[in-house]
């Protein structure tokens, strides 16, 4: 498939198109994404097309289809894209191939005077949040990341036709920027309205794919870790294996905070009460502006901060309902994990609160749920079975 860019300049900042000509099942046909950036006018067109190859590598292992850019490419990005690939082939052979990568020019160097800046995908999540604290206030020292700006996508986890409840959002979180001096960046994209990809294992390659938007202004792209890196969730869009290699010679993305677990953020986040009371980490609300306080993400992220010794985030509108604890459904591995790490963290500070307790027998009532879990008790009830078999078959003599 061919990708070239065009660029148009409005009133309201700078549209970027991407086109897509291929061919799948035997037909033509050609994609539009769009990456509209408000409010920068005039803006320069990147100097590489990095990032908009990394935007639809996903579609493009899918079917198949080798990729040719009417453009610049870095060759940093053309080699750790092929690493990249391979890793997904190792991890989902079934649904992705290696494909090749080419440009009408590969840039083999880039120029050095660019100040070193970073700018970092922010959704008002726990992650963001942690990683916009730590290195915007400079607590890492000579390890922060000099970071000034975050960008906010409209398209991703808010839908494109629902800009009130984005306008909604961003009201919440701007006068945190504000106070910590951080500008704030917005692009609207309907790259994942197209479907092209699947969510779960695409979404930081898209999301890189916007943030590249701005390689021209920015040598770092920083990325919350979902995962700590002792709980790791390998296949899964977003870890510290495969994001570093979303970068190009003009932009370096960063996957920041793996170093610690959910709540050992919260117990950070838990000095800054002005970010906390920002945290927005609900996707099933009916206002994407506010968090719902009654489902499962809502609810441990409330844990979380209990762990951590805060009993009532100002990120929530009322106290948590422990009743909801006994009725919470995990949805998969994944979030069995993340409640086992809450109680991990808990009882090694020495808790023995009454949501502790309830939380770890909701823990017992689900442990079978997953594959291994109940494959490993299916085989010690068996085991036991057989020997009360032989122990009866022992008492009796006509058994023998």
């Amino acid at each position: 498939m061919k990708l070239s860019l065009e660029q148009e300049a409005h009133a309201w900042g700078t549209r970027r198109i991407v086109r897509l000509t291929g061919i799948e099942n035997d037909s033509r046909r050609q994609h539009e994404i769009l990456f509209d950036l408000a409010g920068e006018a005039a803006l320069s067109a990147p100097p590489v097309l990095d990032g908009f190859v990394m935007a639809v590598i996903f579609y493009a292992m899918r079917i198949g289809e080798d990729i040719h850019v009417d453009g610049s490419l870095s060759q940093e990005a053309v080699m750790n894209l092929r690493e990249f690939q391979e890793a997904w082939r190792c991890w989902r052979p079934a649904v992705y191939r290696p494909i090749s990568i080419s440009a009408t020019n590969i840039v083999r160097t880039m120029p050095s005077d660019q100040k070193p800046r970073a700018i970092s995908a922010f959704s008002g999540g726990l992650d963001a949040c942690f990683t916009l604290a730590r290195h915007r206030l400079h607590l890492l020292g000579d390890c922060s990341y000099p970071l000034d700006s975050v960008m906010m996508v409209h398209g991703f986890d808010i839908p494109l036709d629902h800009s009130a409840s984005f306008d909604a959002l961003v009201a919440r979180v701007r006068p945190v920027l504000g106070d910590l001096g951080v500008q704030l960046r917005i692009v609207r994209t309907n790259l994942r309205s197209l479907n092209l990809q699947d969510w779960e294992d695409s979404h930081i390659a898209q999301l890189a794919g916007c943030l590249h938007n701005f390689s021209s202004e920015f040598r770092y792209a920083l990325v919350g870790s979902a995962k700590p890196y002792a709980n790791l969730h390998i296949p899964y869009g977003s870890n510290p294996i495969s994001d570093p290699l979303l970068s190009g010679a003009a932009m370096r993305l960063v996957h920041d905070g793996a170093g610690f677990s959910r709540t050992e953020k919260a117990a950070f986040l838990a000095r800054f009460p002005r970010i906390r009371s920002a945290i927005k980490v609900c996707w099933e609300s009916d206002d994407p502006s506010r968090n719902c306080g009654v489902c499962e993400k809502c609810v441990r992220t409330q844990l979380n901060f209990l762990a951590a010794g805060c009993s009532r985030p100002e990120c929530f509108d009322r106290p948590l309902d422990e009743n909801l604890i006994r009725t919470i459904t995990f949805l998969g591995d994944g979030q069995l994990r993340e409640w086992a790490s809450i109680r991990t963290f808990a009882e090694r500070i020495g808790l023995h609160d009454r949501w502790l307790t309830l939380v770890k027998r909701r823990l017992a009532a689900h442990r079978l749920r997953t594959p291994v879990d109940a494959y490993w008790f299916a085989e010690f009830k068996l085991r036991r079975g057989v020997a009360k078999l032989r122990r009866w078959a022992g008492m009796h003599p006509f058994t023998r």
